[in-house]
């Protein structure tokens, strides 16, 4: 659902648990749980993917039929909701949404190495509920370009 009633120059997308404000020329899809991913297969958990290109309809949850199609200018980031049984773990004791820097990018950090391309993943919890965050660069060289939209856009994320 987009909500364009927002007097700034962002587009909404929102779920009753996630919403994010969205910089021109980005979009995203957040489903809840209880949507389809790959053929067939039910997503469990809550996720969002954003990006500032086209989302291909079926996706994995770390973008896995996104990041194929992925070019040099192009961002994905993907929000995964985890269990809150980790919170207070170590992995998870980060409060709040992070931010990324061009340091946090590796072509290593990649789910499925890409040519060219560059991973960041973070972990943290909000409002009692644990998230994964996993963010592509479509050029791992021209990385830094991206790093303050790229944290807008996390910082623009809402969890209820």
């Amino acid at each position: 659902m987009t909500d364009n009633d927002d007097p700034s120059d962002l587009t909404l997308m929102r779920t009753a648990s996630m919403r994010v404000g969205l910089p021109a020329g980005w979009e995203a899809e957040i489903d809840n749980g209880s949507g389809e991913a790959e053929a067939g297969t039910v997503v469990a958990t809550p996720r969002a993917h954003i990006a500032n290109f086209a989302l291909p309809p079926n996706r994995g949850d770390f973008g896995s039929g996104a990041v194929e199609r992925m070019q040099a200018g192009d961002v994905l980031i993907c929000l995964l909701e985890e269990d809150p049984a980790v919170i207070g773990s170590r992995l998870f004791d980060h409060a709040g949404l992070p931010s990324v820097t061009a340091e946090d990018f590796s072509p290593t950090g990649m789910q499925r190495p890409i040519r060219g391309q560059s991973g960041a993943q973070k972990f943290f919890h909000v409002n009692a509920r644990a998230f994964a965050l996993y963010v592509v660069v479509g050029s791992h060289l021209s990385r830094a370009s991206f790093i303050d939209e790229i944290n807008q856009v996390i910082a623009a994320i809402d969890v209820s």
